[in-house]
């Protein structure tokens, strides 16, 4: 039996989990020793860790920017990869895979995907905590940036909320 739930927390196994739409559940993948690549043409996977306390706040956002919007994602693949702490702690060779495989080295992280043919063709990277606004500016103009950027065409990835906090800070120290 695959576990099914409607949120992740530290009782569920580690692992990779992909949003069943039909059931409006996260249903744990096959254990194997590959990483995901989805099978869709744009996905979004949230690298969670169940003992990041910051992951923890992600979560609700993540959830309900899910539940509220499943209409506009039903062409998006929505995956989490789920460890208690990265590799070094992670019991699923599957999700510890699909972190070094994304180069995932912060979290909550959140990866968009461009796949054809079971290839990643793009991905764009996002660390730390972003907001509804952030997910929704991000996510919702994701397919037409990979496409451009597949066609070699550049690309300006989004500023999320908090670099652009960060730049203004920046910019009032330098006075």
């Amino acid at each position: 039996m695959k576990t099914r739930t409607g949120r992740l927390d530290n009782s569920l196994p580690n692992g990779v989990y992909a949003y069943d739409k039909a059931s409006r559940a996260w249903v744990l993948l096959d254990e194997e020793a590959s990483p995901l690549t989805p099978n869709e043409r744009v996905s979004v996977i949230y690298f969670d860790n169940s003992l990041c306390p910051v992951c923890r706040r992600y979560d609700e956002v993540w959830y309900p920017f899910i539940d509220s919007n499943l209409d506009a994602l039903k062409d998006f693949g929505l995956y989490i990869a789920y460890c208690n702490w990265f590799t070094q702690n992670c019991i699923s060779l599957k999700a510890a895979l699909t972190f070094i495989e994304y180069g995932v080295k912060a979290s909550p992280t959140t990866v968009l995907v461009l796949t054809d043919g079971g290839k990643v063709l793009y991905t764009e990277r996002y660390e730390g905590l972003l907001t509804e606004r952030d997910l929704r500016t991000i996510v919702f103009s994701f397919p037409e940036r990979a496409e451009k950027a597949f066609r070699g065409e550049k690309v300006e990835r989004p500023i999320t909320e908090g670099e652009m906090l960060d730049l203004l800070s920046r910019m009032l120290e330098k006075g």
